[in-house]
């Protein structure tokens, strides 16, 4: 995953010409969190984002790294997690 600030249209953004899409789950399921993050073309499930004590930032896994999303004035900046 590509760090770094991305414009945020709706509920997607593009990282090196991918689509990236935040989606909300149609049933809410114990343990796992309201939204996720998926790719589209080819579809890829990358990670829930579960919930940070700050207002719109999460954090996610993909790849066996631990990454935070924030949202903030239609853009999204994801980062490496401490």
């Amino acid at each position: 995953m590509r760090t770094g600030k991305f414009t945020l249209l709706e509920k997607s953004f593009l990282i090196d010409g991918r689509k990236q899409v935040i989606k909300s789950r149609k049933e809410k399921t114990v343990g796992k969190p309201e939204l996720f993050l998926i790719e589209l073309s080819p579809f890829k499930y990358i990670s829930s984002l579960f919930p940070t004590t700050d207002s719109d930032t999460y954090t996610f896994d993909t790849d066996s790294q631990l990454y935070k999303l924030r949202l903030d004035n239609g853009q999204v900046e994801i980062s490496k997690a401490e």
